[in-house]
């Protein structure tokens, strides 16, 4: 018994168990964050690429749809009518910009507040196709002349206006407050959050002064001025944000 016991301890087979080691573990670490930036950088350009993209096409639809007079006319409007078309593609430009802006800020984003930030800026994203597929009624149409298009146009602007404010101070607060890589740059990507919502604030007020003592929307109220206004801080915000995004993927 002796022997068969010594026997079948040699027959038994042997498992060795190989702990990775701190060097294995060094070593995956750095290719999975290269990894990371690396695909933080691509959104971030796309992010940039596009905000620029909207940009340049609303400033050029102010030569080729000249009959919209920009002093009173809203942006949304060169959706209709010759070269529509345009307009419509600003906006699903600019939805795939928010969305991708909100893709690497997802891993920015330390606090509660900034990730509401982020989900707020993917339904702002989501807003802005519906506003692009269907066209705003013009300012000048009276309540028996509004569209379907117009009403869809009009509850996504509801969202989408409103949101990028919303989604800028949250999301540059909890940025800078908790990324040392944010903290230098606290008071530009903050003024130009503020300016979102001031910019809208003031276009609110101006528009419930003017638009009654003018007896309506006409070129007396400026409100395509205002309009315009609004839009630039939004782009702005977005510009700078992607902009930190690759320089800081950069750095890494």
């Amino acid at each position: 018994m002796g022997g068969g016991n010594r026997q079948g301890a040699r027959s038994a087979p042997q498992v060795k168990v190989i702990a990775p080691g701190p060097a294995q573990l060094a070593t995956s670490t750095p290719q999975n964050s290269a990894t990371i930036d690396q695909w933080t950088a691509t959104a971030s350009r796309v992010a940039a690429a596009g905000t620029i993209a909207v940009a340049l096409i609303i400033v050029a639809l102010h030569t080729i749809k000249p009959e919209l007079e920009p002093s009173w006319r809203f942006i949304s409007e060169y959706a209709t009518g010759r070269h529509g078309w345009i307009m419509k593609l600003a906006f699903l430009i600019w939805a795939a910009t928010c969305a991708a802006l909100a893709l690497p800020l997802r891993r920015e984003v330390k606090t509660w507040p900034g990730r509401a930030g982020v989900a707020v800026l993917l339904i702002v994203a989501a807003a802005l196709v519906p506003a692009g597929l269907f066209p705003q009624d013009p300012v000048t149409a009276k309540p028996d002349e509004l569209t379907l298009s117009g009403n869809i146009h009009a509850v996504a602007s509801m969202i989408g206006i409103p949101g990028i404010p919303i989604a800028a101070v949250l999301i540059s607060s909890s940025l800078w407050r908790t990324s040392p890589a944010w903290r230098p740059h606290r008071r530009v990507i903050m003024g130009i959050a503020h300016a979102t919502w001031i910019s809208l604030a003031l276009m609110a007020v101006y528009l419930m002064w003017a638009v009654p003592r003018a007896g309506g929307f006409n070129s007396n109220v400026w409100a395509g001025w205002m309009n315009r206004l609004v839009v630039t801080t939004y782009l702005a915000w977005q510009l700078a944000v992607a902009y930190r995004l690759i320089v800081n993927s950069k750095a890494r």
